[in-house]
């Protein structure tokens, strides 16, 4: 700016307008910090300090339709979860629960995780502890001060963690030249066994969906969507401004109290699979299947007898009937096999047709109603329209024509006994 005429200057001055250097400067802005935003403190590391935050939890705390109490972690659920590891080797006080804040969702060298959080039962209640990065430069202290707080734990509870949270803290501490504190940890990741329990019901099995449709949770008004977390945290980057991060602690804070809760949930599930009527029937029946395939046949029977006086969607009765009708045949109740399948409204779905005609057939030798059942099954392919029944359906024409002609012969062969209408 060019000089004000000294004349100018003196009139300027005489009207107190202040001008040129005697112009004092504005104030700085106080900068907002971390610690003014969220209540925590700063730790001391091996490798500098980082930020951390604790919030508390008593014993008698519940999270939706959970009470924080503890039990023993059920050598079922150790087997569901793929464990070949002895229950009385882990606790729950020896276990954490994780989940990870990162700069993306693609994993990789790329990805940093900007905050993990880590909670753990203690015998006066639930801590959970978020360490914060202010930006990468303290990521060592971050890597190393979680290595102190996984001192004596023996295993670890994620929620789609195999896949995305621990590979990524893995390579971190690689980059960083540090050693990984999750070998021979053992890890139960919640995802495959909550798809497996609840695929039924729910269209979605994200955290926050089965915390809100199973564990009956709702989210408060500091809740952000996941999506923004990345985008809030390049902000602060970019303009320093921790305002938004109260919303992402909160955020992390419950996915980690939520991953506890529904560990317990599961686990009482586990440990009294026959003590849950009041849950939803296709998770009851889910129930059953996991039973099922774990080789707890015996369990798994009494489930399925109880669901077979439910009723159940169409689609979930069918895969009931079949499920415990090979069981039945299994153990040689053909009877009780065939009344299953013969049983109830889905008298024209294909796929129970052709397994009652194998039980009428085989096991029964009732070879007429054999022969009517797959009649029957025929009949459904030829009145099924064009489209994805007929494709499904058109591998069992052959099957079942053969089948036919089969029970035609021993119709014929006994005593003349099958006469064509």
């Amino acid at each position: 700016m060019a000089d004000i005429p000294e004349s100018l200057a003196e009139r300027l001055r005489s009207l107190g307008v202040k001008t040129g250097t005697n112009v004092p400067p504005h104030p700085a802005k106080a900068r907002t910090r971390i610690e003014d935003v969220v209540d925590g403190s700063f730790i001391q590391t091996s490798f500098g300090e980082v930020f951390k935050k604790d919030t508390f939890n008593e014993q008698s705390y519940t999270h939706g339709n959970v009470t924080f109490e503890f039990s023993e972690i059920s050598s079922r659920l150790m087997k569901w979860a793929g464990s070949k590891v002895q229950s009385d080797s882990v606790d729950l006080f020896s276990t954490i629960f994780l989940d990870t804040e990162t700069t993306g969702l693609a994993g990789g060298t790329g990805t940093f995780p900007f905050m993990i959080g880590v909670g753990r039962f203690t015998p006066s209640g639930f801590i959970t502890s978020q360490i914060f990065t202010r930006n990468p430069s303290e990521e060592r202290a971050q890597l190393d001060l979680l290595d102190r707080m996984m001192s004596g734990v023996t295993s670890i509870v994620t929620y789609n963690g195999k896949s995305f949270d621990i590979p990524i803290l893995k390579t971190r501490y690689v980059l960083n030249d540090l050693p990984s504190p999750f070998a021979d940890i053992l890890h139960f990741d919640l995802l495959p066994l909550s798809r497996r329990l609840w695929r039924r019901r729910l269209d979605s099995r994200s955290l926050k969906d089965i915390e809100s449709e199973v564990l009956g949770f709702s989210r408060g008004q500091l809740e952000v969507p996941g999506w923004e977390v990345p985008v809030i945290y390049f902000n602060y980057l970019r303009t320093g401004d921790p305002s938004q991060l109260a919303g992402v602690f909160y955020h992390n804070a419950v996915d980690i109290q939520s991953l506890a809760a529904l560990f317990l949930f599961i686990n009482r599930l586990a440990e009294n699979p026959m003590g849950t009527e009041e849950n939803h029937a296709l998770d009851h029946l889910s129930l059953a299947i996991q039973l099922e395939l774990n080789g707890e046949v015996d369990q798994a029977m009494s489930i399925y007898e109880h669901l077979i006086k439910v009723d159940l969607p169409e689609i979930y009765s069918v895969e009931l009937k079949i499920r415990y009708a090979k069981i039945l045949k299994k153990i040689g109740s053909f009877d009780h096999a065939a009344d299953v399948l013969n049983s109830g409204k889905e008298l024209n779905d294909l796929r129970l047709l052709i397994q009652l005609a194998k039980v009428l057939e085989h096991q029964r030798r009732d070879y007429a109603n054999a022969l009517e059942t797959t009649e029957r099954a025929l009949d459904v392919i030829r009145r099924a329209n064009t489209g994805t029944y007929m494709s499904i359906s058109s591998g069992y024409i052959d099957d079942l024509e053969k089948r036919k002609r089969r029970l035609i012969d021993k119709l014929k062969s006994n005593n003349g006994g099958y006469h064509d209408q």
